[in-house]
């Protein structure tokens, strides 16, 4: 067996009602506290009243990411609320653009400065030097499965990019992963998250980092999660789905965190540098696409992954059956399979090949030439 190393939270809570094991713990940490949130969900959600008895007996603050993915200029306004409470821990309660803030709200309160800094592919950045402050992770979707890794993805606006910060010193102290949390999630939410995950399993299963935890991981999870998508457009109330999609996304976090992913994540960071496409959404779009150029070198390990959910009808032709099962689950929740709505020039595809080059990219099965990666782009755009 080749070696490996496996990096995760220091401590995972799954499963529904595990939110009550949230003021444990905090109080590992400290009693001052940031809890950082989205823009409107948390605040009226029932969820706020039970969170906020969580804290009891602590000095919080609270702090609103602005909407949308997080930028280097909606990062630098929650650091400077952040920053000036001083917390000694930081409390995440939101999706996955709240985890990635966290993440970087962690790195910046304790060394501050721009976040470009320490955005791996910029000119001049440098490691994140040792331990940030410790923050926890309640997730309230299931698709990004960023509780459970390393990097903050983080759009830079000057330069039409996506570009991630790294680090085992951002992993989260705790991940409390409650599918509870998810049971109010709207389709268009669920479908993109979800797809999502469902990407970053399949990706993070034959990529060429791919290990045998990771491997084991996924195989586990994915039936859950195909199953899941398949069940909640029609049943969004449905607990023991949410549970499969919330395990699956969890499982798809630390996959990626330890065996990178691929060409569809790296299409959709270029994509979503340079304009307003939702990256699930993305994600999911170039996925089949995706599976066909890497068809000759993955068809084997895709037959193994998918065989337990449909069996000789999948493992015949995985790469035909995951690419069809991709768009017609995008079809379901009433999401365009391609993104020709959002208006992009498709003159633009060679400047979004060459973007495409960043640590997903790398990860790919196999190498794809600046002529594969545009063909890609034009049939999606």
């Amino acid at each position: 067996m080749l070696p490996f190393t496996l990096e995760m939270p220091g401590v995972v809570a799954y499963g529904s009602g595990s939110v009550s094991r949230l003021s444990s713990f905090v109080a590992e940490l400290g009693t001052r506290l940031v809890v950082l949130s989205g823009s409107r969900w948390l605040a009226g959600s029932s969820w706020n009243e039970t969170v906020a008895q969580a804290l009891g007996g602590c000095l919080v603050e609270q702090v609103r990411c602005a909407p949308g993915e997080p930028t280097v200029s909606s990062v630098a306004e929650a650091v400077r609320a952040a920053a000036e409470f001083r917390p000694d821990a930081i409390v995440a309660v939101g999706g996955g653009s709240v985890m990635d803030t966290a993440k970087a709200v962690s790195a910046l309160v304790r060394y501050p400065g721009s976040a470009e800094r320490f955005l791996e592919g910029l000119p001049g950045a440098v490691a994140i030097p040792g331990a940030c402050v410790p923050w926890i992770a309640v997730p309230t979707t299931a698709g990004t499965g960023a509780e459970a890794t390393k990097n903050a993805v983080i759009r830079v606006e000057s330069a039409g990019v996506k570009r991630s910060m790294r680090s085992r010193f951002l992993l989260a102290h705790a991940a409390i992963v409650d599918p509870e949390l998810t049971l109010s999630l709207p389709a268009s939410v669920t479908g993109t998250s979800g797809l999502d995950a469902f990407t970053q399993l399949v990706e993070a299963y034959v990529s060429r980092a791919a290990t045998p935890p990771v491997r084991s991981l996924v195989e586990g999870a994915f039936d859950g999660m195909w199953e899941a998508l398949n069940g909640l457009g029609a049943s969004p109330g449905d607990l023991p789905l949410r549970e499969k999609a919330s395990y699956g996304s969890l499982v798809s976090g630390i996959a990626l965190a330890n065996s990178g992913l691929g060409a569809a994540h790296g299409f959709a960071a270029a994509v979503g540098g340079m304009f307003e496409v939702p990256h699930g959404l993305a994600c999911a779009v170039f996925l089949p696409a995706v599976l066909h150029a890497n068809r000759d070198v993955i068809g084997s390990d895709l037959a193994r992954l998918v065989g337990g959910t449909r069996g000789r009808e999948a493992a015949k032709d995985p790469v035909g059956w995951l690419a069809s099962e991709c768009r017609r689950l995008l079809s379901a929740y009433g999401l365009p399979t391609d993104l020709r709505g959002f208006s992009i020039p498709p003159q633009r595809a060679a400047e979004l090949a060459e973007k495409a080059s960043g640590s997903s990219m790398r990860g790919n099965p196999r190498d794809l030439s600046m002529e594969e990666r545009q063909e890609i782009l034009r049939l999606c755009l």
